[in-house]
């Protein structure tokens, strides 16, 4: 479950340019994404099912079912809550609202963890020509290599392919992206 809910988190060209254009090209993606307006994320496969809302810089809603038990966790204005396995929403302490904040959207610590970052060029993706890019990352504990789909006419991550490693074992994920000024993030009711 650990494994399946950090590569979640951990679940973001035209020419091939240098590896160090290519680096450039992925973090402005993913500096983009935060700065884009609301975002729906999307994993389902057979360890993971997974749904995020997420209102950039500081709110989300996330709903987590792995090995047949939901979470759900909402950050909000630096509050959170979390309802395991449907026991009903609890309120968490500020500062575990903001290191979940700072662990799941700082993405300027996620930029100074990518290495071997590759440009891949056009590639088609589920009936869709997009821009693909691949690079390997560590945080918290995971060792990942991600394939990064970017819709080139809006600069934006479409899909994020994931191999997380921790503790010997392997779990792949695809997070399908969409975005809507109409997401919005509310307080849960306690």
């Amino acid at each position: 479950m650990r494994i399946a809910t950090l590569a979640a988190f951990a679940t973001l060209a035209l020419a091939v340019p240098a590896q160090a254009d290519c680096l450039g090209d992925i973090k402005d993606v993913l500096n983009r994404s935060m700065a884009s307006g609301p975002y729906a994320m999307s994993i389902d496969s057979p360890e993971l099912k997974m749904t995020s809302n997420v209102v950039p810089p500081g709110g989300f809603h996330s709903t987590i079912e792995t090995g047949g038990v939901k979470q759900e966790m909402i950050v909000l204005d630096g509050k959170a809550w979390s309802n395991m396995a449907g026991q009903g929403w609890t309120a968490m302490p500020e500062a575990v609202a903001a290191q979940i904040t700072a662990t799941v959207l700082d993405v300027a610590a996620m930029n100074d963890q990518i290495k071997a970052p590759e440009c891949l060029g056009n590639q088609n993706v589920d009936g869709h020509d997009l821009k693909a890019f691949k690079y390997e990352m560590s945080m918290m504990g995971v060792d990942s290599t991600n394939q990064l789909f970017v819709d080139p006419a809006t600069g934006l991550p479409a899909i994020i392919e994931t191999k997380a490693t921790i503790g010997g074992q392997t779990n792949e994920t695809k997070a399908v992206y969409r975005y809507d000024p109409a997401i919005t993030i509310s307080p849960p009711a306690l």
